[in-house]
């Protein structure tokens, strides 16, 4: 599939999938970063648990 692709255009392709992984992965830690509150409750609520927070914003 990419055998016709110079040096340039197999470097340039590498580099922008690794700046699209990163933004992906950041993108994730944003998330969980803001919501773990959230998500923390959830799964407990899920396991039958109950969550205390433990900080208010």
């Amino acid at each position: 599939m990419y055998m016709n692709l110079t040096a340039e255009q197999i470097n340039y392709m590498y580099e922008a999938n690794a700046k699209i992984g990163s933004t992906i992965i950041n993108a994730f830690k944003k998330y969980f970063t803001e919501n773990a509150e959230i998500i923390c409750a959830g799964l407990a609520a899920m396991s039958g648990q109950y969550y205390v927070p433990s900080s208010r914003k």
